[in-house]
């Protein structure tokens, strides 16, 4: 039997479509079978093939764990040069879990023209083909992003990340001035093809999102804030803030004629009570207004 944990970046898509990825060497009619006579099963549950993931869901698929073996991708080569910043890059560690700082620039994933990304890397640099980051950031945005080394771990963090007994907050650098010290953003998002929606009002297939804000800095065109999600929704941030009307400085998709080649968005903190873990990294040098 094989399993897959399904992480954020996988989040609402359809089954059918991760199977089709994952399970390169079976036709798309016999995956259609293999769900209808429950070969293929979501946390121990037949379901059809139109099924939208949710974060966290167990992928059961009985088929001998060597077709895996035979499936998976050959780990690629680093060099050691790569080898030491993937090193530089990990705050914690332990025979379960990672946590790195990812720098700007870095895909958590591949897709979207990039053929490798740090979780090939990470399988490399470990020699572990259950790697995987239970969390995702994008690749303008910096900082914490948590990588489970076994499907255990993975499927811990995903369930923990889902009742919401994980804390994490942000540093964002937004446009224009906020007055208030402390306020609450709660509204409804929706993943569009190119980008998220937001809706003030309830709606058919839009998800409630919300976060608390904190201003931290004040300056003459711009305003320093925390963020602490207590809702985890794909640019949450990035589409609340740009609905607000205070886009993040550097956000080319939601701000207006932004041509910053940095975000202004770091996930600086991190707690796990489950594990006891509370990560906290200092505010990066380019968040100094005097780089913008």
């Amino acid at each position: 039997m094989i399993e897959y944990i399904i992480d954020e970046d996988y989040e609402s898509v359809r089954v059918d479509r991760f199977l089709r990825k994952h399970l390169k060497n079976i036709n798309l009619s016999e995956i259609y079978k293999m769900l209808r006579k429950g070969k293929i099963k979501v946390n121990n549950k037949k379901i059809s093939q139109d099924y939208r993931l949710v974060l966290g869901d167990i992928i059961f698929i009985f088929l001998p764990e060597t077709f895996k073996e035979q499936n998976e991708e050959k780990f690629i080569e680093i060099s050691q040069i790569r080898k030491e910043k993937l090193k530089q890059m990990i705050v914690f560690e332990n025979d379960n879990l990672f946590v790195i700082n990812k720098p700007l620039g870095d895909v958590v994933h591949k897709g979207s023209g990039h053929d490798i990304s740090l979780l090939e890397e990470f399988r490399s640099y470990y020699s572990n083909n259950n790697i995987n980051f239970v969390n995702r950031i994008d690749k303008l945005t910096s900082g914490l992003v948590i990588g489970a080394k076994n499907i255990k771990t993975a499927r811990e963090v995903a369930k923990e990340i889902q009742a919401g007994n994980i804390v994490k907050k942000y540093y964002i650098l937004v446009n224009g001035k906020i007055e208030k010290d402390n306020f609450i953003l709660e509204n409804y998002l929706k993943k569009d093809e190119e980008r998220v929606i937001v809706s003030d009002i309830e709606k058919e297939g839009y998800k409630k999102s919300i976060t608390y804000f904190k201003k931290i800095k004040e300056y003459d065109k711009y305003t320093l804030l925390e963020a602490e999600l207590k809702t985890g929704r794909t640019h949450q941030l990035r589409a609340q803030l740009n609905h607000l009307g205070n886009n993040i400085v550097g956000d080319t998709k939601y701000g207006k004629n932004e041509k910053e080649d940095i975000m202004y968005l770091f996930s600086y903190y991190l707690k796990i009570d489950l594990y006891n873990l509370e990560i906290k990294l200092e505010i990066p040098v380019f968040f100094n207004k005097n780089n913008i």
